[in-house]
């Protein structure tokens, strides 16, 4: 009988010791280069991640990260596994990747990854949170203002939403000091803002980078014809050459970021604000890229106060 060979995996998700979940996964076409080299020898790290996020586009093997990335956890166990079955005669020999989301970590859970670990050492410029907007109280209006605590819909990243409402015409924004450089970032690479869009009224959003009071770079994304959860994407040439800033900005010396909404003249508007991310899009390294990739069918819940273990199996059956 011929053997038939196939490469196999999967992510298991526990509470409380208890399966609660199984996703299966797609190999990226990194993953499959980077199994190959890791079997000749040639991998750069043996080290690795497993990261959730908040995405839902499907899995698809030319996937480099994740649509929305929220929490990155190293794997702190990996063994084999080497099971037979009874019926076919076929084995699966396989390597069991093991890490914890603690208990400080809340969030719905769409998507998983598995990265090998990451550690350029000499640039600060990857792909990272900006913020998850979890901690409103980090957060207020020019008049000093701060936002409220929503909770409903159920935040997709923390435990709180930052909740905006700017009047019909008028747009209204929430600020943060916060120190970050990005001149090292090129207009290639990427801001990528998730929210709820809660009515039809919203003309867009929109994000500041200052780096004094009166000098800003700002990038819009447009309101959508349909309300509900969004995550929009647009290159840093949008931020840096938009022509909606004001002044001449440093972009090596930011000191505050602000997100804001304008509405229609039909009526105010609401978002809801998840989180803001930065990507390192151009110079992607195919030593630390993507290996494995699954969009949940049913996404799960992550609670704060609950430990959640999650396991990937990759096993080679012949």
């Amino acid at each position: 009988m011929d053997n038939k060979l196939s490469l196999q995996g999967e992510y298991r998700f526990y509470e409380d010791g208890k399966e609660i979940y199984r996703s299966k996964n797609i190999l990226t076409k990194f993953g499959k280069r980077y199994i190959t080299q890791y079997l000749a020898g040639q991998a750069t790290t043996n080290n690795k991640d497993i990261a959730v996020g908040i995405g839902s586009t499907v899995a698809s093997e030319n996937n480099t990260g994740l649509d929305f990335e929220f929490y990155r956890s190293q794997v702190n166990i990996s063994s084999v596994n080497i099971q037979t079955s009874t019926t076919s005669g076929l084995s699966t020999y396989g390597v069991v990747y093991k890490t914890t989301l603690p208990v400080d970590v809340s969030g719905i859970v769409s998507e998983i990854g598995l990265f090998p670990s990451v550690t350029l050492g000499s640039t600060d410029y990857a792909s990272k949170s900006i913020s998850t907007f979890s901690d409103y109280q980090q957060w207020t209006n020019d008049d000093g203002s701060y936002s409220t605590a929503v909770t409903s819909p159920t935040p997709r990243i923390g435990a709180n939403h930052l909740s905006l409402t700017a009047a019909a015409s008028n747009s209204k924004q929430y600020s943060s000091s916060i120190d970050i450089d990005i001149n090292g970032y090129s207009p290639n690479d990427s801001l990528t803002l998730a929210y709820v869009q809660s009515d039809l009224n919203l003309d867009y959003v929109f994000v500041r980078f200052y780096s004094s009071s009166t000098n800003y770079y700002e990038i819009r994304y447009s309101g959508d014809p349909a309300i509900g959860s969004k995550i929009k994407q647009l290159t840093l040439n949008n931020l840096y050459s938009s022509g909606f800033g004001a002044g001449t900005p440093d972009n090596s010396s930011i000191i505050k970021v602000s997100v804001g909404a304008k509405a229609k003249s039909s009526g105010s508007a609401n978002v809801l604000f998840d989180g803001l991310r930065i990507n390192d899009e151009d110079s992607f390294r195919s030593d630390y890229g993507l290996i494995s990739r699954s969009v949940l069918t049913d996404p799960i819940t992550k609670s704060i106060g609950r430990q959640m273990d999650i396991e990937y199996r990759l096993g080679l059956n012949f």
